[in-house]
């Protein structure tokens, strides 16, 4: 976006949008990043149309659904600013019940010869067809402590550490994780 552009009828400069104030918008410009580049290697690298559909709810653990060619993914995307200190994410344990669920970590940075993002993946899950891995026993914890100074447990969410997801060499491999070999 270019410095005075005009965003939703009032004027915006480039010092004044960031992911942190903007957060909303700027997840879903990771998500349709990511999205431009699975779909552009799923066409051209593989031949095959992917339908997409999305979650209107945070409630059942996933942010996207995928189907191509008989393979059905349920997909949580989470992402980090690259260097960002964050080393575990939280899962809501309802993805393990949906088809082939599984986690894509994005990890991203301006590049620096324009305006765009460089993206590096890592991944949590199993074959298309199989289940997500298990996500152990580490119960989450509210950020927010209550009146007692208490932060109690989320029973429906676990952490994961960053270690336990697989790290993936550009966006073919994650197409090969999602969906298989291509044939």
């Amino acid at each position: 976006m270019e410095d005075g552009a005009i965003v939703g009828g009032g004027h915006l400069s480039a010092a004044d949008i960031n992911e942190m104030n903007d957060s909303s918008a700027f997840e879903k410009m990771i998500e349709t990043a990511f999205l431009r580049e699975l779909l552009e290697e799923m066409w051209f690298g593989r031949g095959q149309i992917v339908d997409v559909m999305h979650s209107s709810l945070d409630a059942f653990g996933f942010d996207l659904v995928l189907e191509t060619s008989g393979a059905l993914r349920h997909v949580q995307l989470k992402a980090r600013r690259r260097g960002g200190k964050s080393a575990r994410l939280n899962i809501n344990t309802r993805l393990a019940e949906r088809a082939s669920g599984c986690v894509v970590w994005m990890e991203w940075a301006k590049a620096a010869d324009k305006n765009a993002l460089e993206i590096e993946y890592r991944w949590f899950g199993g074959a298309p067809g199989e289940p997500l891995p298990s996500l152990g026993d580490r119960v989450a914890k509210h950020a927010k402590a209550n009146a007692q100074g208490i932060k109690n447990e989320r029973s429906g969410i676990r952490v994961l550490a960053l270690g336990q997801l697989e790290r993936i060499d550009g966006i073919a491999e994650l197409a090969e994780r999602l969906f298989g070999p291509n044939t």
